[in-house]
């Protein structure tokens, strides 16, 4: 298994980062996620799941993935059609999955390997925090 650690970020801009929240409007409802405490997102027919980070349960919406990605932003990666990990969360991966701090295992698109790759890496030059 393949793994990089994180040359950095202090803790002020980790903090920073946590602190960040964002608006997930979704049929007229509104749902505030702290973006840092989500993990992962899965696809399930036209609903989503968003698991996060010390949670029982996953939050279930009605959501389309390609929208959720966008309004996200950077720190997610569309690793397969149906999940979305947050790279803050990546404690490892290999060639077809993604394992997260929690421990779960996220499949990734084999064809899709090499871009994550050169994400994640672009991700940890750029001040991203590794969770390993």
């Amino acid at each position: 298994m393949e793994a990089f650690v994180g040359n950095g970020g202090t803790r002020t801009e980790q903090i920073d980062k946590a602190a960040e929240r964002r608006g997930l409007f979704i049929r007229k409802k509104k749902l505030m996620l702290n973006q840092a405490d989500i993990l992962y997102i899965e696809s399930r027919a036209k609903k989503v799941e968003i698991h996060v980070l010390d949670a029982a349960e996953s939050i279930e919406i009605y959501a389309a993935m390609e929208a959720l990605g966008e309004r996200l932003g950077g720190d997610f990666y569309r690793c397969h059609r149906a999940y979305l990990v947050n790279m803050a969360h990546i404690a490892g991966y290999g060639n077809d999955s993604i394992t997260l701090s929690n421990g779960a295992q996220v499949p990734m698109a084999k064809k899709r390997h090499k871009a994550f790759v050169e994400a994640y890496q672009n991700y940890l030059r750029n001040g991203g925090v590794s969770s390993v």
